[in-house]
């Protein structure tokens, strides 16, 4: 009979590559690591690994056994969701993670609700955003992610599932001064020869912002990078450029900055919930996607 909890330990190394990063990630020793693959491989009977410098190479046979596994582990949630059933999902815990703007303007409200409907279900929340949830989400670390996609991001693992929450519209912010401040929407192609504020490379709202600006015939000037809105507000306010803002912010004109629509097609960020397969059939689970789901399509969402 193979032993799951060394399938599990095969299935970090093929993440992770070598020996000491998977004992990091499943809070083992090196050797312990060795000692349960080895065991593994006695129980199968075939060889399931290759040197490769540093690091270990999976052989085909334990590509094989893998692709088993990855089936067993959805499995096994499933047996783990029909058992928690009896509980109706009134009770347990749900761990999920979010990035800044979705805490304050979903999990939120998803909180506020479960408190009163369920009130024996505890919810912990953590600002951790896309790529690191995916990892925690397989890990076992969190039960529940919410979620940017965008232009280039990676391909979703296939052991999580992506459920589709909103579509995020992104306004544009310019100083009070600016000739299209008062204007009730800003063609995006007239900012071609501004500064812009953006983030930093690789976050989901420099990509957005880029793709967007791409769009409209031009490759966005960025002087300034900055993660934090208000502050993204306070460069504009100070006449430092323009930016793109999500509506989700819930951030508002100021007697210094002006928030408008941009004219034509929205650039938007895609947000989705992202689970383990198989686990959203858990009673509290889908309670807490329930409430994640209803927040997310609230016709309050952009009050503020």
């Amino acid at each position: 009979m193979i032993d799951v909890r060394r399938l599990r330990v095969l299935r970090e190394l093929d993440s992770r590559g070598t020996v000491v990063a998977t004992a990091a990630a499943l809070h083992l020793t090196p050797s312990a690591v060795s000692q349960q693959l080895a065991a593994l491989a006695k129980e199968t009977g075939v060889r399931l690994l290759d040197p490769a410098g540093r690091r270990v190479r999976l052989t085909p046979a334990a590509r094989v056994l893998l692709g088993h596994a990855d089936v067993l582990f959805a499995q096994l949630e499933r047996a783990e969701a029909d058992l928690a059933a009896f509980d109706e999902g009134r009770v347990g815990s749900v761990a999920v993670a979010a990035f800044t703007t979705a805490i304050s303007g979903i999990v939120v409200p998803a909180l506020a609700a479960l408190r009163e409907s369920r009130p024996r279900l505890r919810m912990s929340v953590s600002d951790v955003a896309e790529p690191e949830c995916f990892d925690l989400l397989l890990a076992g670390d969190l039960d529940l992610a919410v979620c940017i996609t965008h232009p280039g991001a990676r391909p979703l693992d296939e052991r999580l599932l992506q459920i589709p929450l909103l579509d995020d519209p992104l306004d544009v912010a310019l100083p009070a001064d600016h000739p299209y401040a008062a204007a009730a929407a800003v063609p995006l192609e007239v900012l071609g020869g501004e500064d812009f504020i953006s983030s930093r490379p690789g976050t989901p709202c420099h990509e957005v912002t880029h793709a967007a600006c791409a769009a409209a015939g031009f490759v966005p000037r960025v002087r300034h990078r900055c993660d934090d809105y208000t502050a993204v507000l306070g460069l504009i306010a100070a006449g430092c450029g323009v930016g793109l803002i999500p509506r989700l912010a819930k951030l508002s004109s100021t007697p210094q900055v002006a928030l408008r629509p941009i004219a034509g097609v929205l650039p938007i960020r895609p947000i989705f919930a992202a689970v383990r397969r198989g686990s959203q059939q858990a009673p509290h689970l889908s309670a807490t996607l329930a409430a994640i789901v209803a927040a997310a399509r609230s016709p309050d969402l952009y009050c503020a």
